[in-house]
């Protein structure tokens, strides 16, 4: 059912909505942070395609290399793992332990949803709990865990043995998965081997409502369990609500924000931007139409994923594809309507940008055209 508005709330537009997600999400104006901080402000961000969250924070920071992303991994101050809606994200590590505890209930639906069957009657604790000794011994890719796991469950395929694993035992990738430009299986072991033991608290459910504010907001709770797999959101944002202010959306919502964050007038200018693969702004929200429309969201999608998008005033008007060659870095740029020749030369501009920045000294060429599916 469609949440009541409270008559006092004050109207917004999805215009103003849409301005004030991009100056959150640092897409209105690229910030002088560094990939902690922002790391940080949103809560970590899609990784499951491993180039993704470079470049969602090359197209976010004022300046970004690789190479600082690359670090925080290598170093173990960020990781790649499995987090909100059970999908991977490059996370803090200090966030990773504090979120983790919360979405576990969702990742072990996940399994049991999907992959018991394949089990044929063994026990998953039991073939998690084997697996957790295999992979705080050493990092292994999902094949060759479940090789491993076959000596005492031969009759089931090895990745179906993977999985218990994978989605019982808090898990990270590590490094050189999640590299810039690295491909393949990722080798995984146990956070706690990779990271140390951990006193960290789990997050409240109410403080990470205030965390999804402030970098999502206005928001419903209904978009903030879109965002993190979770349920419960009406009733978290009305226990939250003598701390928050509200509007009523066009289409009849009542939202939520912090009074004190930043809602730019919706007349600000909003610059190109180049978006990844399941981007958090495209996904970070159960009502998507201050930053897509329906027709665009078809666009976007595909049977195996979502196409990365492209901003232009704001809003996603195409998709987009990066390719990365051996000495070569490409970017193909399809629009779903037709774009001003002003509007196409921004786009081109920034997508040379990307790949200077992200792709340098390799041989680099920005194609535009009409979407076809």
């Amino acid at each position: 059912p469609m949440p009541r508005v409270a008559s006092t709330s004050p109207p917004i537009s999805n215009r103003a909505l849409n301005r004030a997600t991009l100056a959150r999400q640092g897409l209105l104006e690229r910030q002088a942070a560094g990939p902690v901080e922002m790391l940080r402000h949103l809560i970590g961000l899609q990784g499951q395609v491993p180039n993704a969250p470079y470049v969602a924070l090359w197209s976010r920071l004022a300046r970004f290399r690789p190479a600082d992303l690359e670090a925080l991994l290598v170093e173990r101050e960020a990781v790649r793992a499995t987090l909100m809606r059970a999908t991977v994200h490059v996370a803090l590590a200090e966030d990773f332990f504090a979120i983790r505890p919360l979405i576990q209930p969702i990742v072990a639906r996940v399994l049991r949803s999907n992959h018991l069957k394949p089990l044929k009657g063994a026990d998953p604790e039991e073939v998690a709990a084997a697996g957790r000794q295999e992979l705080d011994a050493e990092a292994l890719v999902p094949a060759e865990l479940g090789r491993r796991l076959q000596a005492r469950w031969p009759d089931i395929g090895a990745i179906d043995l993977s999985m218990p694993v994978r989605l019982l035992e808090p898990l990270v990738h590590v490094p050189p998965a999640g590299l810039f430009g690295r491909a393949g299986a990722p080798a995984l072991t146990t956070a706690r081997r990779w990271l140390g033991e951990k006193d960290v608290a789990p997050i409240d459910p109410e403080a990470l409502a205030l965390r999804y504010l402030k970098a999502f907001g206005p928001a419903s709770g209904a978009d903030f369990n879109a965002w993190s797999g979770l349920g419960g959101g009406a009733a978290l944002f009305e226990r939250l609500r003598p701390r928050l202010v509200t509007f009523a959306t066009e289409d009849g919502r009542e939202v939520f924000d912090l009074p004190e964050a930043p809602r730019p007038d919706e007349a600000t200018p909003a610059p190109v931007r180049l978006l990844p693969d399941y981007d958090n702004v495209i996904l970070g929200y159960a009502e998507r139409g201050r930053i897509l429309s329906p027709e665009a969201w078809k666009g976007l999608w595909r049977s195996n994923g979502l196409r990365p998008a492209f901003l232009i005033d704001g809003v996603v008007r195409g998709n987009w594809k990066l390719t990365l060659g051996k000495g070569t870095a490409r970017a193909d740029l399809f629009w779903f309507d037709s774009l001003s020749r002003r509007e196409a030369a921004a786009l081109r501009h920034e997508a040379e940008r990307l790949l200077a920045d992200l792709a340098p000294g390799r041989d680099a060429a920005v194609t535009l055209g009409a979407f076809a599916e």
